[in-house]
C-alpha cells in the first residue's frame, strides 16, 4: 500500500491537538493501535507520517464549490493507485454510516496486487450520489 489516509476524531483534548502538544507520531500511534485492535496491524515500514488538523469533520460549502471540486476530483481520478473518499475527500456532508460504506467500497476495489479496480470504484461513486443525509 502506498498510502493510508484516515480521518481520526480524537478524545485527546482538542486544545492539545490543535496547539501541537500532541505530535504527529502520537496521533499515528493512536491510529496504529486502533488498527491493530481491529485485527489490522500495521506490519510494513512507515515512511512518513503527516497530519492535517482541521476544526470540522464536515466540509464547509461555499457558493460555486462544485466547479472547483469537479476539477480536483477529475485530477485525483487520473492518479493511478489513489482513491479519494469520505466527507473531506468527496466533499460531501454524509452521515457516519455513509462514510463507513465508502470505506468498505474502497476496500472492495483494492485488488490483491495493490491496484484499484477503477470500474468498480466508479460504480460505487454512482451509489454514493444516492446518499441522503439524516439528521
Amino acid at each position: 500500500m502506498k498510502s493510508l489516509v484516515k480521518q481520526q476524531f480524537e478524545r485527546i483534548s482538542d486544545a492539545a491537538v490543535s496547539e501541537g502538544e500532541v505530535t504527529d507520531e502520537d496521533l499515528a500511534k493512536v491510529v496504529s493501535d486502533g488498527l491493530a485492535g481491529a485485527g489490522l496491524p500495521v506490519t510494513s515500514k512507515i515512511l512518513e507520517i503527516r497530519t492535517i488538523r482541521i476544526p470540522f469533520a464536515y466540509p464547509l460549502f461555499s457558493v460555486g464549490y462544485e466547479k472547483q471540486f469537479a476539477r480536483i476530483d477529475e485530477w485525483l481520478d487520473g492518479l493511478e493507485g489513489v482513491l479519494s473518499f469520505g466527507r473531506q475527500g468527496l466533499y460531501v456532508h454524509d452521515n457516519t454510516h455513509h462514510a463507513i460504506y465508502m470505506a468498505q467500497a474502497a476496500a472492495a476495489c483494492l485488488q490483491g496486487d495493490g491496484t484499484i479496480d477503477a470500474d468498480a470504484w466508479h460504480a460505487h461513486r454512482k451509489v454514493f450520489e444516492s446518499h441522503v443525509v439524516e439528521d
